[in-house]
């Protein structure tokens, strides 16, 4: 791989991580992609949760420049910081198995971190990209007071999320920060740059950095149990945690756990009542948890 290699000498030495499960073919084109990244990459790590043998496969013979991981398979949370445990690099960047990282992007990256290089810290800086899924363009989105990513930032907001398939964290980060491993899918990113920028971390946008994003139908049988409950456990740990507002967030989990009933009532009819369950009994699981961890309950 001619634009691999193992020292720069910019400070900027990428981890290309991609968590993957049952995708080989997916995989195979997120990794020619990374092959043609006009900026050296670091390193390329792959942690796989998939449930047979196909995409080691294709990794031990195909990319040898390739450091592939046995992945933990308790989901995407575990998955990433699986991936966290075996970075040498000195900022990170991951990639979905269905997503084909722009030629350009770690070079756009770069220079962007070089122009604020020279009035803050690089260790405190986060870059958001922005990503193009199947035309349309992608930014990143404040959580809505249910949780949903959903409400434009102005200009000169604080930004506390970002687009986790084109996003670059410095290595500094992961030190005492990582991903909620009872997230099995979906909101990890929100949990993690949301705790990030309360810790002082800066998110700066880069909307010339763009990558490409073409969700695979693959596994969204197995994700989608958990999508809403992860958006209650996440909202609700942001209030109650990251932002010390308890009351706020025993105000939003019965309106949350409502909400949801009626839209899935809404848009399923009778049908919604086992999806309604299972978002009930997995958001109260997790937020139970969470709180007997935090409140030594």
């Amino acid at each position: 791989m001619n634009n691999l290699k193992k020292k720069t000498n910019m400070h900027f030495n990428v981890s290309v991580c991609i968590c993957t499960r049952n995708r080989p073919e997916d995989l195979h084109k997120a990794l020619n992609s990374v092959e043609r990244s006009t900026y050296p990459v670091f390193e390329v790590i792959v942690s796989d949760d998939s449930t047979n043998d196909d995409t080691k496969a294709l990794v031990t013979s195909l990319f040898p420049f390739v450091k592939y991981l046995e992945g933990p398979r308790k989901g995407l949370g575990a998955n990433r910081n699986n991936i966290l445990k075996n970075i040498t690099g000195s900022h990170v960047l991951f990639i979905d198995d269905d997503v084909i990282l722009n030629e350009n992007f770690l070079e756009v990256v770069h220079q962007k971190l070089t122009q604020y290089a020279q009035q803050e810290p690089v260790e405190k800086l986060i870059i958001s990209g922005i990503e193009n899924k199947n035309g349309q363009l992608v930014f990143p989105g404040e959580q809505s007071f249910l949780g949903y990513q959903n409400v434009s930032y102005k200009e000169g907001d604080r930004i506390r999320t970002v687009v986790i398939n084109s996003a670059v964290f410095p290595i500094t980060l992961f030190k005492d920060t990582l991903f909620d491993e009872k997230l099995v899918y979906g909101n990890d990113e929100v949990d993690l740059t949301t705790r990030a920028t309360q810790k002082g971390f800066k998110i700066i946008l880069c909307p010339d950095a763009v990558n490409f994003h073409y969700p695979s139908e693959i596994n969204r049988d197995y994700y989608e149990p958990f999508h809403d409950a992860t958006r209650i456990y996440v909202t609700f740990k942001r209030y109650f945690a990251t932002e010390n507002n308890k009351l706020k967030a025993f105000i939003y989990l019965p309106y949350a756990l409502m909400y949801a009933s009626a839209r899935n009532l809404k848009y399923q009819g009778l049908r919604s009542f086992s999806n309604t369950l299972n978002t009930f009994n997995k958001s109260l699981l997790f937020i139970k948890d969470f709180l007997t961890v935090n409140l030594s309950l």
